[in-house]
């Protein structure tokens, strides 16, 4: 069937076998197709470059498989146009494995609703369709509960001034930091300001930082070093009620962030390494769509400027990282890694300033006047 040879497969299909059988995806139009083995016998045939070798079937339920593939997008006909975007994607995202441009694409130009009439009727068949939304904070205070200091008011720093002296440290003094220091941090970054109740999604909570849809799926865990007032130790912080739970104390935490870190041993110093995670639960009551994953880094990524900027507020160093074990997180904490996963990690604490500034700084062509600008020290800042 020589006449095969004007089709090839799509470089963007992926074939997966969630419940036993075989399912087709092609994330470059969002869609899957539940198939059986014939159907996989003949999409073999062009992974093959000898598309002769003909399976066990007649001509006439080829011909019928083909055609239904090639309707769907599964084979392309070379004589047709296809998007090379796709196709380069693929090709050039190589390095970073199938998993990246298949949720890249998959999750790529989701569809919004653009009417107000549209908007009114989803929201109508999600109240109909959704179950109570799930709580919107995590609390062990029950069982044991540190209070924190209430968050001090700043007044005395500026925006502009942290955004001037926020550099990544990586020289920490083993001094300890004070828990006003510590509840300052926590609050500003995942503290709840106040909750309102909603129509159609419960009651919501606002925070300091932004999150898709109110959902608020972040989780703070402090894995303390040297805290004034504290043990050393793996905690949980209850943004309900600005309080820490202790999930495991430890008399050296050192050891344990080393393995975790991958021997980044530039940060054990740190006073607080804070892990954050995201309760999967919280955004996927709302969104039912892929693209809800890219919702969990962004979300954790605005967790984590706060975390930044509030440091630097409080002239601690801060710095934060994604070279870390999942796993090993998820175990040290107690989630399951289905429903609550690990998704980042920084720290904070004392700088050290025993080093000289390097020497090949060059400044930026617009600056504003009269702010100081903390510039890196040593060969890793």
């Amino acid at each position: 069937m020589s006449r095969l040879n004007r089709y090839y497969l799509a470089p963007d299909l992926v074939i997966t076998y969630p419940d036993g059988q075989p399912h087709l995806h092609l994330p470059s139009v969002k869609r899957t197709f539940k198939v059986d083995w014939k159907v996989c016998e003949i999409i073999s045939m062009f992974s093959s470059e000898d598309t002769s070798l003909q399976p066990i079937f007649s001509e006439s339920m080829i011909t019928s498989i083909v055609e239904h593939l090639v309707k769907n997008g599964i084979l392309i006909d070379k004589e047709t146009d296809y998007n090379l975007t796709i196709e380069q994607i693929v090709e050039e995202w190589q390095d970073w494995d199938e998993s990246s441009w298949f949720l890249h694409l998959q999750t790529k130009d989701s569809k919004f609703e653009t009417t107000e009439e549209g908007r009114l009727k989803n929201v109508e068949e999600f109240r109909k369709k959704r179950s109570p939304a799930p709580q919107y904070f995590k609390c062990n205070c029950t069982t044991s509960s540190i209070k924190l200091p209430t968050p001090s008011k700043l007044l005395d720093q500026t925006l502009v001034n942290s955004f001037m002296k926020r550099r990544s440290c990586r020289r920490f003094s083993e001094e300890p930091i004070s828990l006003q220091n510590l509840a300052d941090v926590l609050f500003y970054t995942g503290g709840i300001l106040f909750t309102n109740d909603t129509h159609s999604y419960g009651i919501v909570a606002k925070k300091p930082s932004p999150s898709p849809g109110g959902r608020h799926s972040i989780e703070l865990y402090p894995i303390v070093n040297a805290c004034e007032g504290l043990r050393s130790g793996v905690y949980h912080y209850c943004q309900k009620h600005h309080a820490l739970h202790l999930i495991e104390a430890e008399e050296d935490v050192k050891p344990f962030l080393y393995d975790v870190l991958y021997g980044q041993d530039y940060f054990l110093n740190a006073a607080v390494t804070v892990f954050y995670t995201s309760v999967i639960d919280r955004l996927k009551w709302k969104y039912n769509t892929s693209r809800a994953y890219r919702l969990m880094h962004l979300e954790t990524g605005h967790y984590a400027q706060n975390f930044l900027l509030i440091c630097t507020a409080l002239d601690l160093g801060s710095f934060v990282t994604a070279a870390f074990k999942d796993s090993v997180i998820e175990e040290k904490l107690g989630i399951c890694g289905i429903h609550e996963v690990a998704m980042y990690v920084s720290g904070m604490g004392h700088i050290v300033f025993d080093k000289t500034t390097r020497s090949d700084i060059e400044y930026g062509q617009v600056l504003p006047e009269g702010i100081e600008i903390r510039l890196p020290i040593g060969d890793h800042s």
